[in-house]
């Protein structure tokens, strides 16, 4: 399932929540609905773990606790999963003796992920990799920096550290959300953004405790991974996650699946390097079936680069003709775009992707 944008694009600090709609891998529904489909027979908590459990009966007769899941998790490969829901997808990776997660969710679900991430894999989270900086991916990095390697590009270090005004917020929100909720689980999640307010908000419970610069090769726990950030994209820090081994790639924003892209100028978008940044995406997978996680959306391979690269390519090339026969910016954005109906899960995006490559097109600064 996947996050969409707040519909407010005059603020670029937002990123994107799951307030508004989900997708499951095979249709879209509204988030009520889907918490509502999650839910199964009433739920006990087990405050000492954390875990949200439904009852089930042993062979003795006696009730037994079963753990369900928060997220939807989802094995791509012998050491790879997803889980999905609650902000952008998280790949988890089962190293030898440890696991590796890359990103962490919005603020309140840090916690949450990563007990599920090592129920999943049964082994000790030791490292997260954030992809850049947005709250949607960054936001629960408060659960790991306590005693993980936290690693994200060194430009994202600084704005991870300017956006706690939007990560305490954040978390408000979901508190408000989850009273509400008739989700199993919802009473360790409240309970963990208390533990997470405890941190006063200071940068240092988010922040990474090591930075990259534009090429990185990891060997964590057995596992190969490669980091690589080919400049201005969605954002100024974008990392490109690839695990040649198991022949995985979490690509974070730089890929959105079947819905429009986020572009954030005011964090460094450039949609021309952005192009770019799709282009070194199929080189890395060449002639593979590379399984391609994207930062929001269903997991594919390299054709959703492909779908994206062309769409910014059409969209930068619309853009340009129309400011040169002087269209206004709200007439373009006006344009019915029959050719991304099937986006229309995230359109509340919508107007913040076409203002980008108007802006861009028109030399409109970046806000």
């Amino acid at each position: 399932m996947i996050g969409c944008a707040e519909a407010n694009i005059d603020r670029p600090d937002l990123w994107l929540d799951s307030n508004l709609r989900v997708q499951t891998m095979n249709s879209t529904i509204s988030r009520r609905d889907f918490l509502g489909l999650s839910v199964g027979a009433a739920g006990v908590l087990v405050a000492s773990a954390g875990f949200s459990v439904l009852p089930r009966r042993s062979k003795g007769g006696l009730i037994e606790a079963e753990p369900a899941t928060w997220f939807e998790w989802t094995k791509l490969s012998p050491r790879c999963w997803i889980a999905q829901g609650e902000g952008g997808n998280v790949l988890v990776i089962a190293g030898d003796g440890e696991a590796i997660v890359i990103d962490a969710k919005n603020p309140a679900y840090g916690a949450m992920l990563r007990r599920e991430a090592e129920k999943t894999t049964g082994l000790p989270v030791k490292t997260l990799i954030n992809t850049h900086h947005h709250g949607d991916h960054t936001g629960g990095n408060w659960a790991f920096t306590t005693d993980c390697t936290v690693i994200a590009h060194e430009k994202a270090k600084p704005r991870i550290a300017s956006q706690m005004p939007r990560i305490q917020s954040g978390g408000k929100n979901a508190a408000t959300g989850l009273a509400n909720s008739t989700k199993a689980g919802k009473n360790a999640i409240i309970a963990d953004i208390g533990v997470m307010e405890a941190t006063g908000y200071k940068p240092s419970a988010w922040e990474p405790t090591k930075t990259v610069g534009d090429v990185e090769k990891l060997h964590i726990g057995g596992v190969n991974i490669e980091l690589i950030h080919v400049g201005p994209g969605h954002t100024d820090n974008d990392v490109i996650v690839f695990l040649p081994d198991e022949n995985v790639m979490h690509s974070g924003d730089l890929l959105f699946n079947n819905m429009w892209p986020f572009p954030d100028r005011a964090g460094g978008c450039e949609t021309a390097g952005w192009i770019v940044s799709c282009e070194k995406i199929l080189d890395i997978c060449g002639d593979r079936k590379t399984v391609v996680v994207p930062g929001h959306g269903a997991v594919g391979d390299k054709e959703i680069a492909q779908r994206q690269r062309q769409m910014f390519i059409a969209l930068r090339a619309k853009a340009a003709a129309a400011v040169k026969a002087g269209q206004k910016k709200e007439e373009f954005l006006a344009r019915p775009w029959d050719e991304y109906k099937d986006y229309a899960a995230a359109d509340s995006i919508k107007a913040r992707t076409l203002g980008a490559v108007w802006d861009e097109a028109a030399g409109t600064p970046a806000g």
